[in-house]
């Protein structure tokens, strides 16, 4: 008897790990298109045992970046697994098109694993081309621009995700975001900012000379309608603390203890206060700005800059870059508050060039 009870010993082992098998499946449907597919699905065992599982790892062949959320990403079957969109990275895909990811499943604690995967597709949706309503100076939000002026364009569908953006290891901005790109007259111009609605950027330096600008919006393959404006040599606007183009101008004031102060109702500038203006609209400088970002090096001019102030003429300090490191876009002038102006509010107007 012994001999057959040691035969019968191994099948039972052999049938138990056989049970202990799983078998990882995903509930129908096992391919999902988001967000028209709502973003659930349940994994389970086929033999309906609870078993721990995890999310292992993601499989494409078009190199699409992870736009998913996985929760959770492990438990124990059967499991309602959800899924969903990450913002930042859907709002760069090309509105119409199909973008398809695996996620792949495998078991916990499980020898031989098992796996099971299921194809999530996102589908952007359509969008009108972008559309352009207005294209105004950064500083006074007036129609009224010169090379080199940072400006803003505003509009619909101008872009996908809002971004600020920075400048490269050549001191320049990027001329294309999130395959937004913006042109004057075909030259692209360096981006500072983009959001669906607006988009900061400067006015190509190339157009020196031209009297007026055709503006283009290009997001992928939709163009928006031509955008035509005037272009000046100089167009000045200084900067206002509501970012408004109008009010308090965004003016620093040197106090008697040596320190820079806003200027504001509550600190008013005395009679003889050096102050530092901000303004954009400078025109081309002397030499050439070869970047976007003044760096260091030689002397650069304007055109002839002057300043009144409650209308008296103003001493100017100076006239020129902030500091290294700074868009050649902004113009700093210093200037000195006159003798004879009264008391309140007072008309700042800044003149470069004609």
């Amino acid at each position: 008897m012994r001999p057959c009870m040691r035969l019968l010993c191994i099948a039972l082992w052999l049938s138990v790990g056989q049970l202990a098998h799983a078998e990882l499946a995903i509930g129908a449907p096992n391919n999902l298109t988001l967000p028209r597919d709502g973003g659930s699905f349940t994994i389970y065992d086929t033999s309906g045992a609870a078993v721990k599982f995890k999310f292992d790892h993601l499989a494409t062949l078009f190199n699409v970046p992870n736009f998913l959320i996985v929760i959770p990403s492990s438990g124990t079957t059967p499991a309602i697994v959800r899924i969903g969109l990450n913002p930042s990275v859907v709002s760069q895909f090309k509105p119409g098109s199909i973008y398809p990811l695996a996620l792949i499943f495998t078991t916990v604690g499980q020898t031989p694993e098992s796996t099971a995967g299921i194809t999530i597709n996102y589908l952007g949706p359509k969008e009108p081309p972008p559309s352009i309503l207005s294209v105004v100076n950064g500083a006074s939000s007036q129609p009224f621009l010169a090379p080199g002026a940072l400006m803003s364009i505003l509009g619909t569908n101008l872009t996908g995700p809002t971004i600020s953006t920075d400048f490269d290891y050549t001191a320049s901005y990027p001329a294309s975001v999130a395959n937004t790109n913006v042109t004057f007259n075909g030259i692209a111009a360096p981006l500072v900012y983009l959001s669906p609605n607006q988009i900061n950027a400067i006015v190509p330096y190339a157009l020196a000379g031209q009297k007026s600008a055709q503006v283009v919006v290009q997001r992928f393959d939709m163009v928006s309608a031509t955008f035509t404006l005037p272009l000046q040599d100089t167009a000045p606007g200084i900067f206002t603390a509501t970012q408004t183009g109008s009010g308090q101008g965004a003016i620093l004031q040197h106090g008697a203890d040596r320190q820079f102060t806003y200027n504001s109702a509550d600190n008013p500038a005395p009679i003889g206060a050096a102050l530092e203006i901000f303004a954009t609209g400078a025109g081309v400088w002397t030499p050439p700005a070869l970047t976007d970002i003044f760096i260091d090096g030689a002397f650069f001019k304007t055109q002839p800059v002057s300043v009144t102030i409650g209308g008296q003429p103003a001493r100017v300090l100076y006239a020129g870059s902030l500091a290294s490191t700074s868009s050649w876009s902004v113009l700093q002038v210093n200037a000195v508050v006159p003798d004879g102006v009264g008391s309140g509010p007072q008309q700042v107007v800044l003149k470069i060039g004609a």
